[in-house]
């Protein structure tokens, strides 16, 4: 691997600042439960220390990226108008310059396949966690519809003079408590 080469932070970096941020995008806030991208805040790829990682939701590290190589790019113009210079006034052939440019273009290309990166899924335990709560609170909104099906079913028939045969005090005592409320 050279300098130039992007490295990745470890494993238990990314699940410790996942646990930090709380499972939620450093910058917007949104939860990261299905996938992060790993932001190095330097812009530097090879600081892989804990205080140099942020996890960012796709589109916010996409803005995140998009500055960085507008800067890198800004970067490149900025030699390749030194070079354009020295080329005018004789200090360069042009076949050097050539070469130049098309490195300058490999580069570019080659940087917008590295940010390009997949994103990364949540700890498991995190997401096992939220499916978890989201179970039991559907299982809850489940047990309330169907108590409350049951006291409509019921009232239903007591209106209408129907014995529904209610020996169950539980479901008794739901229809008198259902009554008192409204």
């Amino acid at each position: 691997m050279t300098d130039k080469e992007r490295k990745n932070f470890s494993s238990q970096v990314l699940e410790d600042t996942f646990q930090e941020q709380g499972g939620m995008c450093g910058k917007c806030g949104k939860s990261l439960m299905y996938g992060y991208h790993a932001h190095h805040k330097d812009g530097n790829s090879n600081n892989n220390l804990k205080e140099n990682c942020q996890l960012l939701c796709k589109a916010c590290h996409g803005g995140e990226q998009y500055t960085t190589l507008q800067n890198q790019k800004q970067s490149i113009i900025t030699d390749l108008d030194a070079l354009i210079k020295k080329g005018v006034e004789g200090g360069l052939a042009g076949a050097t310059i050539e070469r130049l440019l098309d490195a300058i273009k490999l580069k570019l290309s080659l940087q917008g396949q590295l940010y390009d990166d997949p994103a990364t899924e949540a700890p498991i335990e995190s997401r096992m966690r939220d499916y978890q709560i989201l179970m039991e609170s559907k299982l809850e909104a489940f047990e309330q519809g169907f108590k409350e099906g049951l006291i409509k079913r019921t009232e239903i028939h007591i209106e209408n003079g129907v014995d529904c045969s209610c020996d169950n005090d539980k479901l008794k005592k739901l229809v008198k408590e259902s009554k008192k409320v409204k």
